[in-house]
């Protein structure tokens, strides 16, 4: 019993420093700074006005890969009504697309992206949506207008209309409201 419980303090000991340095590794500075610059969500806006206007012939039916696992697996990939790829660029503007991104397996979808229209670079793995969205991640649902996402930092930024619903969040209403 006296070992068992050592063990108890050693397992504790361990966690608390590993918590610790896992706070002492995360800057919040950084993560807002890092939130506050849209200069990539800026040049991607421009860059979606600009291929809007040269998108003359769509192709219909779009389907294409945007980014496999080493094994060669599908990470994520597009599925859009009408697009214009843009190699030269390396963007795809598209008209009611979807966005999946799916788990290391390539056969469970773990998040997804419903659009009018959006411009996504295949470089960054980033994009811009210009109307509305509908974007899910797990039991999270995220809708809105103008929104910028990317990725490969499994980020998103809504600019308008914003609505966010997700299960088993603990909110404490009342430290909400002062």
């Amino acid at each position: 019993m006296a070992a068992k419980d050592e063990m108890r303090k050693t397992i504790a000991a361990a966690a608390c420093a590993l918590a610790a340095c896992a706070a002492a590794a995360f800057s919040s500075e950084r993560w807002l700074a890092e939130r506050a610059d849209d200069s990539d969500m800026l040049r991607l806006r421009t860059a979606f006005a600009e291929c809007a206007k040269k998108a003359v012939a769509p192709a219909e039916n779009v389907s294409m890969v945007l980014e496999t696992y080493p094994d060669g697996k599908v990470k994520s990939r597009i599925t859009a009504a009408r697009a214009n790829i843009f190699p030269d660029s390396g963007y795809v503007w598209a008209e009611k697309i979807r966005l999946e991104q799916f788990d290391a397996g390539g056969t469970n979808m773990t998040a997804s992206l419903d659009a009018e229209n959006c411009l996504v670079d295949r470089t960054t793995k980033t994009g811009w949506v210009d109307g509305n969205a509908n974007m899910t991640y797990g039991d999270s649902t995220v809708k809105g207008r103008g929104i910028y996402f990317s990725l490969t930092r499994e980020f998103i930024k809504i600019f308008s209309q914003s609505e966010i619903r997700t299960k088993g969040a603990k909110i404490n209403p009342g430290r909400m409201v002062k």
